[in-house]
C-alpha cells in the first residue's frame, strides 16, 4: 500500500542519510498527477545535481517512504579497504534470502577470493547467455544434446579459426574460457546455438566446466596458462592446436594440424562415448580424514607436521609472505614429505587428492593452482606409499561448504590439550587464544615468542629456549615453515610437538559462525590479509605466559 507517498526505495548502505535509487517502487498516480516528471526538469535546470540519486532524494526529503533491505541487497562496492569492515559483514548478513539483488560493482565479485556471499549467484548470471538467464524462469526449456563437450582457452580474442570450427562442428558444444574480459567482438560466436561464452571466469567455475570436457583447441594466440596446459594433460583431454598456436610439441594427446580440414578429420575420428577422467584419479595420494588425523594424536601420541601449499612454494624455491625461500630450509621441507620414517612423527599434507567438491570455492585453487603447480613433486610423494595425516586437522571449518562437524573437531582438538600444560611457540603477532577460550581448559599456559618474519633465521636460538622450557609440556607450534624444521629437530625429547598452525584463526570463525573470511581481532594477525598495523597486546595474562621473545623486522611480498 504506497498511500500518498510518492515513491519507496531502501537506504543507501554508503550513505545511510540517503536512499538508494537503483531500485525504485514509483508511486505512477501520484507522479502523474503532481506532474512530477516536468518538475524534475525544473529542478535540474536550477541546481547543480550530480546525480539522479542526490536529485531525487533532495527533490522528495522526508516523503520518500522505506523499503526493506531484501527489496535492494546492496552488495561488492569497489573499495577494498571497505570490503572486510564488521559493519559491510554485519549488513550483508541482515537479509537471508534477498528478492532484488543490485551489484554494484562487478570487481570485486569476479575475484575468487572475494569475501562476499552470493557472489556465486552473481557469476551464474554474468556468465550466462540471455536464454539461460530466460531459462532459470520457465522451466522446462527444451535444450539441445551434444556429442561432445569442447574447451577453448582464449586470453585475447585473436585466434585461429574459432568461428569456421564452431560452424564445422555443430554437434559439438564450445566452452569459451578466458580469465580476462573477452573481446567484444566474440559476442557474434553467441549466435551459434553451441556456443557459450565465460568471460573473467573463476577458477572453482572453471573446474566444473573441465569435469565435462571431452576436448580442448589450442587455438588462441599469446601466451598461454601453463596450470591449464598441465591439467589437461593430467585428465588425458585431448588438445588439438594448430601449427601457429601450439604451446608444446605433438604428443599422444596433443595433436598439431597446418589445416582445419585435417584437424576436423581428426576430432571427428574420436570415440562417441569416451570415459572422463577425474580430478580424483589423477594421484594415488593416500591422506587421513581429519579425524583419523586426531585419533593418531591423541591415542598414538604422534608429533605433527603439517606441509601446506606455502611449504610447497617454499620447496619449489619461492618465498612466501613471511619466509624468504631458502635451499636448507627446502630440503628439510622436501626430506619431511619423502624420507620422514620417524614413528613419533605423523606428516600432514593437504587433503585435496580426492572428493575436491566438500569445499567451497577453494576447490578451484586446489584443482587448478595447487595440483598442476606441483604435479612433479605429488609424482615423487606417490612412490613413498604413506598414509599421510591431512593438514586440515587445524584448518577444519572455513574451506568447507557442510561445517555441520565443525563442532566436533573443535571438541576433539581442544581434548588434546585439556588438563595439560602447554607450551605456545608463537608468531610475534599471532597471539593465540588471545580472546577467546579456546585453551580456557589447558591447566598452565606458556609462550614463545618468535620473529613474524623470516623465523627460520633464528631457529637454532628458538629450539634453545624451547629445550629450556619443554619439561613435562604439549609443546604447540604457530610458526608456518619453521614450525617444520622444530618438529623433526626435536625429537630427542619426550615431548609431544604439534604443528598447528592457523588454529587460532580458524577457531575465531568457527565462534562467530563466519561464512566467508572475516577479521578476527585488531590486534591478531591473518594469513588470509596483508596485515596493516598491529598494535602491542597488553593483555596482562598474556604477557605473564610469555618466557622468550625473539623480535624481527617484517616484509611484506
Amino acid at each position: 500500500d504506497v498511500n500518498d507517498k510518492p515513491l519507496y526505495a531502501t537506504v543507501d548502505f554508503v550513505h545511510p542519510d540517503k536512499f538508494n535509487t537503483n531500485v525504485m517502487l514509483i508511486n505512477n498516480i501520484y507522479w502523474r498527477n503532481n506532474n512530477i516528471g516536468n518538475q524534475f526538469l525544473e529542478l535540474a535546470k536550477n541546481y547543480d545535481f550530480i546525480d539522479d540519486q542526490t536529485m531525487i532524494n533532495n527533490g522528495f526529503g522526508i516523503n520518500i517512504g522505506k523499503l526493506p533491505e531484501i527489496y535492494n541487497y546492496q552488495i561488492s562496492f569497489g573499495n577494498s579497504n571497505f570490503e572486510l569492515t564488521n559493519s559491510y559483514l554485519y549488513y550483508e548478513d541482515t537479509v537471508d534470502k534477498p528478492a532484488i539483488i543490485q551489484y554494484a560493482t562487478d570487481y570485486r565479485l569476479i575475484r575468487e577470493n572475494s569475501p562476499k556471499r552470493l557472489n556465486k549467484k552473481w557469476w551464474n548470471y554474468y556468465s550466462s547467455e540471455w536464454s539461460e538467464v530466460v531459462a532459470r524462469v520457465i522451466p522446462n526449456r527444451i535444450k539441445k544434446n551434444f556429442d561432445k563437450e569442447a574447451l577453448i582457452f582464449l586470453n585475447y580474442a585473436e585466434n585461429h579459426g574459432a568461428e569456421e570450427l564452431i560452424k564445422q562442428l555443430p554437434n559439438i558444444h564450445f566452452n569459451i574460457v578466458s580469465k580476462r574480459d573477452l573481446y567484444a567482438g566474440l559476442d557474434v560466436l553467441t549466435q551459434n546455438e553451441n556456443v557459450t561464452l565465460y568471460p573473467q571466469i573463476l577458477n572453482y567455475h572453471l573446474k566444473s566446466i573441465i569435469e565435462k570436457t571431452d576436448l580442448c583447441f589450442d587455438i588462441g594466440y599469446g601466451d598461454k596458462d601453463t596450470y591449464i596446459e598441465t591439467v589437461l594433460n593430467m585428465l588425458d583431454i585431448p588438445t588439438f592446436a594448430f601449427s601457429d598456436t601450439q604451446y608444446s610439441e605433438k604428443s599422444d594427446n596433443y595433436y598439431v594440424f597446418d589445416s582445419m580440414d585435417d584437424l576436423i578429420n581428426q576430432v571427428n575420428k574420436l570415440p562417441t562415448n569416451n570415459s572422463r577422467k577425474t580430478f580424483d584419479d589423477v594421484f594415488d595420494i593416500s591422506v587421513k580424514s581429519i579425524d583419523e588425523t586426531l585419533d593418531e594424536i591423541i591415542e598414538n601420541k604422534k608429533s605433527v607436521v603439517r606441509i601446506g601449499d606455502g611449504e610447497l612454494d617454499l620447496i619449489y624455491g619461492e618465498d612466501i609472505r613471511y619466509q624468504h625461500s631458502n635451499s636448507k630450509l627446502a630440503k628439510v621441507l622436501k626430506d619431511c614429505i619423502l624420507n620422514n620414517h620417524n614413528s613419533k612423527i605423523l606428516t600432514c599434507l593437504p587433503d585435496i587428492f580426492t572428493n575436491l567438491d566438500r569445499y567451497n570455492e577453494m576447490r578451484g585453487y586446489y584443482a587448478l593452482g595447487v595440483l598442476p603447480k606441483f604435479s612433479d613433486l605429488f609424482k615423487e610423494i606417490e612412490k613413498s606409499k604413506y598414509s599421510y595425516g591431512s593438514t586440515f586437522m587445524s584448518r577444519m571449518y572455513i574451506s568447507f561448504r557442510d561445517k555441520s562437524k565443525s563442532q566436533h573437531y573443535v571438541d576433539k582438538l581442544r581434548d588434546i590439550w585439556k588438563d595439560k600444560d602447554i607450551l605456545i611457540v608463537e608468531g610475534e603477532y599471532t597471539r593465540s587464544g588471545v580472546g577467546n577460550d579456546l585453551f580456557e581448559n589447558a591447566k598452565s599456559i606458556q609462550r614463545i615468542i618468535c620473529p613474524a618474519a623470516d623465523a627460520f633465521n633464528q631457529v637454532d636460538e628458538i629450539e634453545k629456549a624451547i629445550r629450556s622450557n619443554a619439561q613435562n609440556k604439549l609443546i604447540l607450534l604457530m610458526l608456518g615453515p619453521t614450525a617444520k624444521v622444530i618438529v623433526n629437530d626435536l625429537q630427542d625429547l619426550d615431548n609431544q610437538i604439534l604443528d598447528i598452525g592457523h588454529i587460532d584463526t580458524e577457531y575465531e570463525w568457527f565462534k562467530k559462525g563466519a561464512k566467508y573470511v572475516v577479521p578476527i581481532g585488531k590486534n591478531k594477525h591473518m594469513a588470509e590479509v596483508t596485515d596493516r598495523y598491529l598494535g602491542e597486546e597488553d593483555n596482562p595474562q598474556y604477557q605473564k605466559e610469555i618466557k622468550a621473545i625473539f623480535l624481527s623486522i617484517r616484509f611484506y611480498l
